[in-house]
This record gives C-alpha cells, sequence and structure tokens, in this order.
C-alpha cells in the first residue's frame, strides 16, 4: 500500500511555531506517513530579498525534526540551486517515490497557487494541504478555494487546527529590535538565532 508523502516548501527564514503546527498537523489530519520540510534555494517570489543562508535555514529545520517522527527534510533545492518552482520539485519527488505525494502549503499561498509556474499542473496531479492563517480575508480565500477545485478538479483538504499567528517577517523584526520571540519559534531555533547572529 503506498504512503502518504507531504512536501512542504518554503523559506523557513527562521521555521517557526506555525510552520510546526500547519506540519504537524498534516500529518495527523490527513494521516501522512512522512513530511519532508523543503527550504528552498531561492523562491522566484524573493528573488531581490536578502534571505538567511541556505546552510542556516536547513539547520534551523534540523533542530525541530525530533517534534514529529514523521518530520524529515530534504535539502533538494538548496543543492539543485537557482529559483525554486514546486511544480518541478513535486514532479521530481513523484519520479522517485512509490508513494502518493501531497504538497502542504500555507493559505496565502493556497489562494494563489493558480498564479505560479505551471499552477494548473500542481492542482490538477498534486492533493493540497493547507489551513487558515491570522490576518487574511478567511471567506475570501475559502471562496478562492472553491473557485480552484471546480475549475481544476483540485484535491484541497483544510486542517482545522487553531490558527497560529507568528511569521517569519515579524520575528525577523523582533529579533532586529532586540525583542523576545520566545512565544513564535521553539527552543532550538530561538537559541540557533542568537547563537549565530541571525537577523541583527
Amino acid at each position: 500500500m503506498n504512503k502518504k508523502v507531504g512536501i512542504y516548501g518554503g523559506t523557513f527564514d527562521p521555521v517557526h511555531r506555525g510552520h510546526i503546527s500547519l506540519a504537524d498537523s498534516a500529518c495527523r489530519e490527513c494521516g501522512l506517513d512522512r513530511l519532508i520540510f523543503m527550504p528552498d534555494y531561492i523562491s522566484p517570489f524573493k528573488q531581490d530579498k536578502e534571505i538567511s543562508s541556505g546552510e542556516d535555514r536547513f539547520k534551523m529545520l534540523e533542530a525541530i525534526l525530533h517534534y514529529n517522527p514523521a518530520f524529515s527534510i530534504s535539502a533538494y533545492e538548496l543543492t539543485k540551486g537557482g529559483p525554486s518552482y514546486t511544480i518541478e520539485t513535486l514532479e521530481h519527488w513523484d519520479s522517485i517515490l512509490d508513494d502518493e505525494i501531497y504538497f502542504v502549503l500555507g493559505f496565502d499561498s493556497a489562494v494563489e497557487i493558480d498564479t505560479w509556474k505551471r499552477g494548473e499542473d500542481i492542482l490538477r496531479k498534486f492533493p493540497l494541504i493547507t489551513a487558515v492563517r491570522p490576518g487574511i480575508d478567511v471567506l475570501d480565500g475559502l471562496a478562492k478555494i472553491d473557485a480552484l477545485r471546480e475549475k481544476y478538479g483540485a484535491n484541497i483538504s483544510i486542517l482545522s487546527m487553531d490558527p497560529v499567528d507568528a511569521s517569519s517577517t515579524t520575528i525577523r523584526e523582533r529579533v532586529k529590535k532586540g525583542m523576545s520571540i520566545k512565544e513564535l519559534v521553539m527552543p532550538e531555533t530561538e537559541e540557533y538565532i542568537f547563537e549565530h547572529n541571525l537577523y541583527r
């Protein structure tokens, strides 16, 4: 019987409690046997922004894997280099694994996925898992997801997890201002950020 494998891509600069909660809920609610965190080399949407090194982002993710035995990590996009296009990554894993591949992503990304490179192919070929997050128009987003389901026959699961109000941007800004980030990240992440003087 094929296993269910979730691919959770993103910049993860840094990984925060919202990321971990989404990943954990995806495993539990959708029955994923494995969830692979996939830090990107360069997001096509962030090519003009300064981001932390792939090594730092990878190590911060590596430090939180113990929170769920289903969690793992891949340096596939970091090693490949260049802009990270989701469809290429999903097709790569689909070609080498004999498992059902799911794409795990944030709600704000899910409602815009049809605008991504070959977004239609992602929607037609791969089940999506997402969850509502604070600070967005939920009703408008849910209507957009219903439209994607209808237009592309997309399989999109919306998790019932409580929204977690955390963002990497907020964390970086708080560190820069010398403010606490304890409520937003796991202890391992906070320790790594201060040990390596990130976001100063």
